[in-house]
């Protein structure tokens, strides 16, 4: 049986971040006539349930880049991958030493989630702020100096600087730390690049080959926009890119499909096969 996995953010998502209620209409009725779908997407559970609430999704799904697999159905994660804290230490000095103030996602001994940052420093990181804002994510806690996280777990360190300012931090990361890095220009503001580090299995590849392995499906297949759906691309069985993807990612795919404010994805799993019911 085939798995399909789709990114959010570029891909099913609309440019208002959204999905289309042609696509919610298209992939619920493939899912209730049994194919296999979910999602993998760098969000966090926090910042994708309202965007997710209009899918019948029934599998588990990836967030945070593969650093949780999340099952809708019990409620719970079945897989959690932390940074570890010489990591944390580590890339919290280097970016205090070079006057970066990244954000940083953990959750306590009690299972309540934050995401600390000391302020907002740049208009790309402006434009991430005022979408929790908007989202109402209680996670959002502004500190005002060093901060302790002795009894923090770490889920994810992240920066959003301009073009080129970060290009030498994720080498040095990528290079000297045990970690996965997430590269990637933030599509909703243009000029800006995120760099992410996270566990060392929390990415899409690592996360949707334990999923096919934990639902024994035969075949992957998966679709994408943004370089961070590089590594999945890598490792599916076919790879679809919408129309809007970077060019990289294009020269990946086994095809290109329409873009994500065109119901690709929805398009694309209706053409193959799966009968809209009427």
């Amino acid at each position: 049986m085939n798995l399909y996995i789709s990114d959010l953010d570029g891909t099913l998502l609309t440019s208002e971040q959204v999905i289309s209620k042609s696509s919610a209409a298209i992939i619920n009725d493939l899912i209730a006539s049994g194919m296999k779908f979910t999602v993998a997407t760098a969000r966090s559970y926090e910042a994708s349930k309202n965007i997710l609430k209009p899918l019948n999704l029934n599998l588990p799904v990836i967030l945070n880049n593969g650093v949780f697999i999340y099952d809708p159905v019990s409620g719970r994660n079945i897989v959690g991958n932390y940074l570890d804290k010489t990591s944390v230490k580590f890339i919290l000095e280097y970016y205090e030493s070079k006057g970066i103030h990244p954000f940083i996602s953990a959750v306590d001994l009690e299972g309540s989630k934050k995401l600390f940052y000391r302020g907002i420093f740049n208009s790309g990181q402006k434009i991430y702020v005022d979408s929790r804002r908007a989202q109402k994510d209680k996670r959002l806690t502004l500190v005002d100096g060093p901060l302790s996280l002795v009894n923090y777990r770490v889920i994810n360190i992240f920066a959003i600087e301009k073009k080129g300012c970060l290009d030498n931090t994720y080498e040095l990361f990528k290079n000297n730390l045990d970690v996965s890095c997430h590269y990637t220009e933030e599509i909703y503001s243009r000029g800006f690049f995120w760099l992410e580090a996270t566990n060392p299995q929390g990415n899409k590849r690592w996360a949707a080959e334990f999923l096919k392995k934990y639902l024994e499906m035969d075949k992957m297949i998966c679709f994408g926009d943004n370089l961070n759906d590089e590594p999945l691309f890598r490792i599916a069985d076919e790879k679809y890119a919408v129309k809007n993807a970077y060019e990289k990612l294009k020269n990946l795919a086994t095809g290109i499909i329409d873009s994500n404010n065109d119901d690709g994805v929805a398009k694309f799993l209706q053409k193959r096969g799966f009968l809209l019911k009427k």
